[in-house]
């Protein structure tokens, strides 16, 4: 069962039948082929309350966009069913994948945007990998890089982090660059020996700009780098500020304003049936399409999860540095319900926070002498 949980983790983590969704034929059977490997895998494993916050989230979501407007109802049903095959059996997934394998699977995901970097280069210059999508690719450089602070093996977890910090840059993520550096200052909080990671970062950095005559980077977003890191920060200021994440989300405030309590329906802020972008956050889209009561059970599992973090930051503080980097990237996709990085690294936090929440709660009741009585948040 192991060899088929990890054949289930590359088939996810490593986002394959998106990666092949450019042959619709292909990347539809491969979807098909997730779903059913997942309840095969869950009809053989040892069976844990479900988490049920998701289910209420999805019920929500799903009930009050479609009553309100629904452009295709077959595309509707099918997005339906498969979050909650997700939900159920990506959750047992998840809680059977340990700290050391989850760091491994994204390392080697990573990996896949080097490849694309130094054999496959491009015109555009920002590469993904198996990811498709730069932003995408970011997220999952920036999530293991966040994880890796929970190794305890120094060698593995610096050269694992090296090797996100890399793959990570070759994206060209504003995000990536952005959220890299407020993990790694949070980072330093938790134990000052992480500073050497600016050393990391550093490092990689020389490295680009070493091999840059190699690699067909982005010429825009390397010519910033370059000003930011020389003498002409303004120019790279101004970089940052085209094209502006802010700009996109700003297409769609009166829309949201206009049906702040029901939304607009399902999909009509994913760019699907518009002649505009999708809205790229995650937070606008649920509130523009399924309104304010589906938004506040999204806030309460998310900021949620970001205060238990906190609260144990002290015991196990990559959990906060990961939901951080989490929240962080989905200010900047809209593909919620549909991302299998995002939806299982959202269950293995929820399960793993509560776990060591309640470890943490029982070993100071100990402590005191008092015998601890389960509790199952799940």
């Amino acid at each position: 069962m192991k060899l088929f949980r990890y054949l289930l983790l590359i088939f996810l983590l490593w986002n394959i039948p998106t990666f092949f969704s450019y042959d619709v034929s292909i990347g539809s059977k491969l979807s098909y082929a997730a779903y059913i490997l997942l309840i095969i895998y869950y009809l053989f494993v040892k069976k844990n309350k479900p988490l049920t916050i998701f289910f209420i989230l999805g019920l929500f979501y799903y009930v009050i966009s479609g009553a309100v407007y629904v452009e295709e109802i077959e595309f509707y049903y099918y997005g339906f069913i498969k979050f909650f095959i997700l939900i159920l059996a990506g959750a047992e997934l998840m809680r059977n994948t340990n700290n050391a394998e989850f760091f491994c699977f994204l390392i080697l995901g990573s990996t896949s945007i080097i490849i694309h970097a130094t054999l496959f280069q491009n015109d555009y210059g920002r590469y993904s990998g198996f990811y498709l999508d730069p932003n995408a690719a970011g997220f999952v450089c920036l999530l293991g890089y966040a994880q890796g602070f929970s190794i305890k093996n120094t060698y593995f977890k610096l050269i694992g982090q090296f090797i996100l910090t890399f793959a990570g840059i070759l994206t060209f993520s504003r995000t990536f660059i952005l959220l890299w550096f407020l993990v790694s200052v949070i980072s330093v909080f938790a134990n000052r020996k992480n500073a050497v990671n600016f050393g990391v970062g550093a490092a990689v950095l020389v490295i680009v700009l070493s091999i840059a005559s190699i690699l067909q980077l982005n010429a825009v977003r390397f010519q910033a780098l370059e000003s930011f890191l020389g003498n002409n920060p303004k120019s790279s200021a101004r970089v940052i500020q085209t094209d502006s994440r802010f700009d996109t989300w700003a297409v769609y405030y009166d829309m949201i304003l206009n049906n702040p309590y029901f939304g607009n329906g399902y999909k009509t802020l994913s760019g699907y049936y518009t002649n505009y972008a999708g809205v790229h956050n995650t937070f606008l889209m649920i509130l523009g399409e399924s309104g304010i009561f589906t938004f506040f059970v999204f806030c309460f599992i998310y900021f949620g999860m970001l205060f238990k973090g906190f609260a144990i930051f002290k015991f196990q503080p990559f959990l906060f540095m990961m939901v951080f980097t989490l929240m962080g990237s989905m200010l900047t996709v809209h593909n919620y319900f549909e991302n299998f990085v995002i939806m299982l690294t959202s269950f293995w936090l929820f399960i793993r926070i509560n776990e060591s929440q309640d470890s943490i709660s029982s070993n100071q009741l100990i402590e005191k002498g008092v015998k601890p009585v389960k509790n199952d948040h799940s």
